[in-house]
């Protein structure tokens, strides 16, 4: 869906929420579009998630919240740890069906703010990396519902194949 260059944050949410009638929905912000991935289709051109097979090795593109949840509060790894986030994703592929051939991350810190007062941060986390498919029932449940807990209603955990 085409968007304006700057509409960015909280906006995008609200504009994603009120497109799939506040119902869950993965979103990426790719500049002047966004990519949304809802049960239900949003426009007549919409295109079906890719069917994947055991065995099939995939180039992937995920931004994802990482860290750990301890007594309900998040506890995000810092900034330079690259190795605990690359072993985040790992587990997180134990669990969605597939398994990471070669990755690479960066991550920073987003700053969330909801237009009323409210304004936290979330760990952001870019991987980008090839993966082989090892359980396609899980991998296709992951590609709908995405990788990861926090964040999805703010752009975060739709797995780009």
């Amino acid at each position: 869906i085409s968007k304006p260059g700057t509409l960015r944050g909280y906006a995008l949410h609200r504009l994603v929420q009120g497109l799939t009638s506040d119902k869950s929905a993965l979103f990426v912000d790719m500049g002047d579009k966004i990519l949304v991935r809802t049960q239900k289709g949003i426009t007549t051109s919409g295109i079906p998630i890719r069917v994947c097979s055991f065995g099939d090795v995939l180039a992937f593109e995920l931004r994802a919240s990482v860290g750990r949840k301890r007594k309900g509060k998040h506890i995000y790894f810092p900034l330079a740890d690259w190795r605990s986030r690359h072993e985040w994703l790992s587990r997180q592929g134990t669990l969605k069906g597939f398994e990471i051939l070669s990755l690479h991350s960066s991550s920073s810190i987003a700053k969330i703010d909801d237009g009323n007062g409210r304004k936290f941060t979330l760990d952001q986390t870019d991987f980008v990396g090839v993966l082989k498919v090892t359980d396609q029932e899980k991998f296709s449940a992951a590609l709908r519902n995405g990788i990861g807990s926090t964040g999805k209603t703010f752009g975060f955990g739709m797995l780009l194949i």
